[in-house]
């Protein structure tokens, strides 16, 4: 047996723990009560002599129900059945940025951690869809070719760092024609493509090459969604010791004055206007609510159909298991109040008193003169 979501599981411990601390609450309320009726001995005689005992039945009957509903809410499955599955899937490019003017720290806690955030929300929120990882700064190189295995994709996105390109700078025009490489790869493959461009927008290029490499984008059918990482007020670069990789100033120009980056949004919304795709800014609120939900709208292709085996689902057994012991515990609680209301009667009768009628009341032996 195994449980689809086992980090629910604890609760299947929790819910009784919990229910015999009620258990004893309410244990403990009514034996106050009965020590405020007075007498423990003419309590019993009075049919009342339940209410001082712990509820040890309710107990055995009430914590498996609770332990029953908990596993249940881990979706316990065992044993197998094959079921029918269908695909559907596009192809999208994440172009990362990872100059070294990504380490600035004018979004926290820095851009490339930004970055690196937005990338695993994509992986996550498109989880049958086909990714591939470009990477650039100077230059462009393709990381991870397309696939639909996000938990290698996510190890990729982890390991992101300047230190994967050696040529400093960046060229988002070599970043748009790898990535649109990339997903255009197999013309054998349908539905919509599309870029996620993630990058500070700062080109030490001309920029009507990278508006080139966004029409030849467009021109293949690829779309662009620019996530803008950074702030149009800019932050300094951090330098770090590569020894140490301790961070030992800033980074600085030729003449000594400190390099401050700033984030280029008019270059990447042209970019997004080109290829009829959008343009967000990752700082502000819902940005990356936004990129995901463009991307969910993207249109998909049918992909492989199958067969599968899947363990069936078995929850419905606990929830009959819980249900059946609150069942038990309702029908012995109204034994236990009608053991009660009879043990009254009787004492009343045997002290010369009319019993109590089905209703409840006393019955009349006398009528009004």
């Amino acid at each position: 047996m195994i449980f689809a979501r086992p980090e629910l599981l604890w609760l299947a411990a929790a819910l009784p723990l919990l229910l015999v601390a009620m258990l004893a609450l309410y244990a403990r309320r009514r034996r106050r009560a009965v020590k405020a009726l007075g007498d423990r001995e003419l309590v019993r005689r009075l049919g009342a002599g339940e209410l001082a005992r712990f509820p040890v039945a309710r107990l055995l009957l009430l914590v498996p129900a609770a332990a029953a509903l908990g596993a249940a809410i881990a979706d316990p499955r065992w044993g197998a059945e094959s079921v029918e599955s269908h695909s559907a899937a596009f192809n999208v490019a994440l172009a990362a940025d990872v100059s070294k003017s990504m380490w600035a720290k004018d979004v926290a806690p820095n851009r490339l951690e930004r970055e690196r955030m937005l990338a695993r929300l994509v992986l996550q929120e498109l989880p049958t869809d086909r990714f591939g990882i470009v990477v650039f700064a100077g230059r462009a190189y393709v990381l991870t070719p397309l696939t639909v295995d996000h938990g290698a994709l996510e190890l990729y996105v982890d390991a992101l760092d300047p230190e994967m390109v050696s040529q400093g700078g960046t060229s988002l025009a070599s970043a748009i024609r790898q990535a649109t490489g990339l997903v255009i790869a197999d013309p054998k493959i349908k539905g919509d493509r599309a870029v996620v461009l993630m990058t500070d927008g700062e080109a030490l290029e001309e920029e009507a090459d990278v508006l080139d490499a966004a029409r030849s984008a467009a021109g293949a059918g690829v779309r662009i969604f620019a996530a803008g990482v950074g702030t149009t007020e800019g932050s300094p670069i951090p330098d770090y010791d590569p020894a140490t990789n301790q961070e030992i100033g800033w980074k600085r120009d030729l003449d000594g004055s400190i390099v401050v980056s700033h984030l280029n949004e008019a270059l990447l919304r042209q970019v997004a206007q080109i290829t009829q795709g959008q343009y967000f800014r990752l700082a502000d609120p819902g940005a990356t609510g936004a990129l995901t939900a463009a991307l969910r709208a993207m249109r998909r292709a049918p992909g492989t159909q199958g067969r599968q085996v899947e363990q069936k689902e078995q929850y419905v057994w606990f929830v009959g298991l819980a249900l059946l012991c609150l069942v038990l515990d309702t029908i012995l609680a109204r034994r236990a109040l009608l053991r009660a209301e009879h043990a009254t009667g009787s004492q009343q009768v045997s002290a010369g008193l009319p019993a109590p009628d089905a209703a409840g009341s006393t019955a009349s032996t006398t009528e009004a003169a």
